[in-house]
């Protein structure tokens, strides 16, 4: 068989937003075909690369039994040798080398395909955007588990399980249990089911293992219904009659810093023999596994039921990343006729140019001596934490700009107090009014020459926030942080239109007010 450019030719399997209902779908009959192929030893069918010298590099820096072995025995079956690491303890990693760096090593070596896993949020779409700005070839990126933000091939598996045992993807009660803060798994399954119409979200978990923002907002956006019950376990039993679908997880004890805590989040959710009886006759419990032994979210009496879906759901891994796999290398995909994945368009616009009035403008009552030349901020919300940030940042007193901060105070309406910041004889650069737009969106930067306003710009909140100075990510678990020596700048996006003010970290999704970005 012949490698061609069919329309998913070098894809990235990095998260599970940047996956159509079509292409899903697709994915779907396509590993129930392979899935029955592998079964059945129909050899012919899914050896699509016989003879032609693939090789896929797993590059595992945390354990993994189910991702890495699943993925590598895709590959086998698909016909690629493997190589790559389980573990950093033999590898240059222990001597300081950078997850890029290391990234760079299996390209150098010519493999055709790499497989991740990493402990810091957003890694694999760092590597995704270094091979893109690196490479002049094709070299496609499976993430399989990045930190607790996503693990998108592990979504879809659980879709492809859930379809196999409900019969259906869509007007689903789906129940996630235990721990939806941490587990990247329960962050990834919502989204990819948000592509079929009227599922329903039941969240139950203890109030310290609550669904990440982005998530909920991301449900929101969408109009999908959901509910979190984290005020008793009776809540579950109380539930399980209408769900279809219960996926639960491990709880893990090291997110605890109060033990009390964790032995409570513990008795909340062990699912037993006696609670199968309340559900319905197509209902399945699912699990990405693995369990703790000593603490199971699901009791073993249950793993003989036949509701329990643990062992399939597992075994599904292999049929769907095999799948990935041959649709990355050109090796399937052909007959593909859906929607494919397109990026939005991202505008790098973020104020409105508004005509200065001829007439000078009432503003109220001010307590600073006006300026002849230079710039002034106005109309900044009362926050004076924004207001010195931005005199901070624009480094007036490391310059020696002489600059004023005061607050107007409207006459038309009283109370209504806004910030202002006034420059002398400095104008701000392009870069500089998309700092004050991201820390102050809503204010007004105007050009003041000979005492008169010759240019007004009206700011909000740019959809794309990165090369600015002193931004951070507020998660210290994203591959963006310092501290954790990746060199990977930070990035955020907005969330929402240009009158919010909440943006997410363009690598590990974590959802912020622009502000904190400072």
């Amino acid at each position: 068989m012949e490698r061609t450019e069919a329309p998913f030719f070098g894809r990235d399997w990095i998260d599970v937003h940047s996956i159509t209902k079509s292409e899903l779908e697709y994915i779907l009959e396509l590993s129930s075909r392979m899935k029955s192929a592998i079964k059945c030893k129909r050899v012919s069918e899914y050896k699509l690369a016989k003879d032609m010298d693939l090789i896929a590099a797993l590059l595992f820096y945390e354990p993994s039994t189910r991702t890495r072995t699943s993925f590598e025995i895709a590959a086998k079956r698909l016909g690629m040798e493997t190589t790559g690491f389980a573990g950093t303890e033999a590898t240059s990693v222990k001597k300081g080398e950078s997850l890029t760096d290391t990234v760079d090593m299996y390209d150098a070596y010519d493999v055709d395909a790499i497989i991740m896993r990493h402990p810091l949020d957003g890694a694999a779409k760092a590597v995704t955007d270094h091979l893109s700005k690196e490479m002049d070839r094709v070299l496609p990126c499976f993430n399989g588990g990045d930190g607790k933000n996503e693990h998108p091939t592990q979504a879809i598996l659980d879709a492809f399980t859930i379809n196999e045992c409900c019969g259906r993807l869509h007007d689903l009660d789906i129940g996630i249990a235990v721990d939806a803060k941490y587990g990247r798994t329960t962050h990834s399954l919502p989204v990819i089911l948000s592509n079929f119409p009227n599922n329903r979200f039941h969240i139950f978990t203890h109030e310290l293992l609550r669904m990440p923002k982005s998530v909920l907002k991301f449900l929101d956006s969408k109009g999908i219904e959901y509910r979190e019950y984290y005020e008793h376990g009776d809540q579950l039993k109380e539930m399980l009659p209408i769900l279809d679908f219960l996926y639960m997880t491990r709880l893990q004890k090291e997110r605890f810093y109060d033990e009390a805590e964790y032995y409570k989040a513990r008795d909340m959710f062990l699912f037993t023999l006696a609670m199968m009886d309340l559900t319905k006759k197509n209902f399945g419990i699912g699990h990405p596994l693995p369990e703790n032994k000593e603490n199971p979210s699901i009791h073993p009496l249950v793993n003989r039921h036949p509701k329990y879906w643990p062992k399939k759901q597992a075994g599904n891994g292999v049929p769907t990343r095999f799948v990935e796999l041959a649709l990355s290398l050109g090796l399937a995909g052909s007959d593909f006729n859906g929607a494919l994945f397109k990026p939005s368009d991202i505008s790098d616009k973020f104020y409105n140019e508004r005509e200065p009035d001829a007439r000078k403008e009432d503003q109220g009552h001010v307590q600073i001596r006006p300026i002849e030349n230079g710039t002034v901020i106005d109309h900044i919300e009362m926050n004076p934490y924004a207001v010195n940030r931005i005199a901070e940042l624009l480094h007036l007193e490391k310059n020696g700009n002489v600059y004023r901060l005061g607050v107007v105070e409207s006459i038309k309406r009283p109370g209504n107090k806004k910030g202002v910041l006034m420059i002398k004889d400095r104008y701000l650069t392009n870069d500089e009014v998309k700092l004050v737009a991201t820390l102050a969106p809503g204010s007004t930067v105007n050009t003041i020459q000979s005492n008169r306003v010759t240019r007004k710009r009206d700011l909000y909140l740019p959809e794309v926030i990165d090369a600015l100075p002193d931004m951070k990510c507020t998660n210290c678990g994203c591959i963006t942080r310092l501290e954790h020596h990746e060199h990977v700048a930070p990035k955020a996006v907005r969330v929402g239109d240009e009158k919010t003010n909440l943006v997410k970290c363009y690598y590990c999704n974590n959802m912020m007010e622009s502000h904190n970005l400072f």
